[in-house]
């Protein structure tokens, strides 16, 4: 059975602002529970098909475990995922801004006061939706202009979770890349690596000594990359590769290929409208597989190597839901996102909105039976 959560242990004054967990109920079965501090999943809970519930996303049971534990653990993160080289942002005239960075020399996931850290507005709750709004700030984040979020979450009656953003620019021209960055295990708990994966990318972004992209694009074909059919994590990450060693493990950036050009795609259930399919994560023994549908050229995956709890350091933090304690690899994520790094790379696409401008985007998981 899910573990069940106390509201109150989310609900906080912080920031000024009040943390609360909203918890959303699907007619099919699934049920989402979200804290609006860093619009966070805190809770994915499946139907078992026995009556019952199956907790199938990592997260803590308070708001503390958040402020204290893995800051990226079920957030929203924006409003640049991933890094940006030395913290630098290239600009359209070719001048280089400087933003703060948090992880060692670099810019990552929104830096020291990216959106994981923002505790977001409450619009709207409905018992299978909630509405959440959130303005990047250049006071923030360093990046020149502000972008305005709406962020639509919604469970469906074919359980599936569909997180909807519409976001305008401000002021100034400014980029945006958002992503989700649950840590998924179908099985409930334990390790991820007996999960297979299928990824309709036949090319991936290999990394500099640095972690962050060299700037070029690579085939998959025989590297740990290639997920164009159906494979194991193990059997991909035991794969010698000096990418792998490079990034510490799998957490490198699949560029999809274009709607309807792989089996992938063309095996998979009816196309959400305006996405395509960027994963499908299958767990043999539960017989539990999840879709992940996105509006993004590529997607992040991770393969979980950083996850980490120790209860002798961190006084009992990092502790999942029922009281597993993690361990690397027991998460994986599927980060549907913009080319990392983008704007600091001629080749790799970078859309760069202007003041007034609106643009869409969405990350639809979808839950389905073996």
């Amino acid at each position: 059975m899910a573990y069940t959560l106390s509201r109150e242990a989310f609900q906080r004054d912080l920031h000024g602002q009040r943390t609360d967990l909203f918890t959303l109920h699907g007619t099919g079965g699934l049920q989402v529970a979200v804290s609006n501090y860093g619009a966070r999943l805190v809770q994915v809970a499946v139907p078992d098909g026995q009556g019952g519930l199956v907790d199938v996303a990592l997260g803590y049971d308070s708001l503390q475990g958040y402020l204290d534990g893995q800051l990226s653990m079920g957030a929203l993160i924006g409003r640049w995922a991933g890094r940006l080289r030395s913290g630098t942002l290239t600009l359209p005239d070719g001048s280089h801004l400087q933003l703060p960075t948090n992880s060692g020399p670099h810019h990552h996931h929104g830096g020291p006061r990216g959106s994981r850290f923002q505790v977001f507005a409450v619009d709207g709750v409905r018992a299978d939706a909630l509405t959440l709004r959130h303005t990047f700030r250049t006071e923030d984040d360093g990046v020149p202009g502000d972008v305005h979020v709406q962020l639509h979450l919604q469970v469906t009656a074919d359980n599936a979770l569909h997180m909807a953003w519409m976001a305008q620019a401000l002021r100034a021209p400014t980029v945006l890349n958002l992503t989700g960055h649950a840590f998924f295990n179908l099985a409930g708990r334990g390790s991820t690596h007996g999960h297979s994966l299928q990824v309709p990318a036949s090319r991936y972004v290999p990394l500099a000594a640095d972690a962050c992209p060299n700037g070029a694009l690579a085939g998959v074909p025989g590297t740990p990359f290639d997920f164009r059919q159906a494979r194991r994590v193990e059997e991909a990450i035991a794969t010698p590769h000096e990418q792998l060693a490079l990034a510490g493990g799998l957490d490198h950036y699949l560029v999809l290929d274009e709607p309807g050009t792989s089996r992938a795609a063309q095996a998979a259930s009816t196309t959400p409208p305006g996405l395509r399919l960027a994963g499908l994560l299958s767990e043999p023994v539960s017989g539990r597989a999840m879709e992940v549908w996105s509006t993004a050229p590529g997607v992040q995956v991770y393969a979980g190597h950083g996850l980490k709890a120790d209860p002798a350091r961190d006084l009992g933090r990092g502790e999942g839901p029922g009281g597993w304690l993690w361990q690397p690899g027991d998460g994986i994520c599927l980060e549907p996102m913009e080319y990392p790094d983008a704007p600091n790379h001629r080749a790799f696409p970078v859309r760069w909105l202007a003041p007034g401008e609106e643009v869409q985007g969405a990350i639809v998981y979808r839950f389905l039976s073996l």
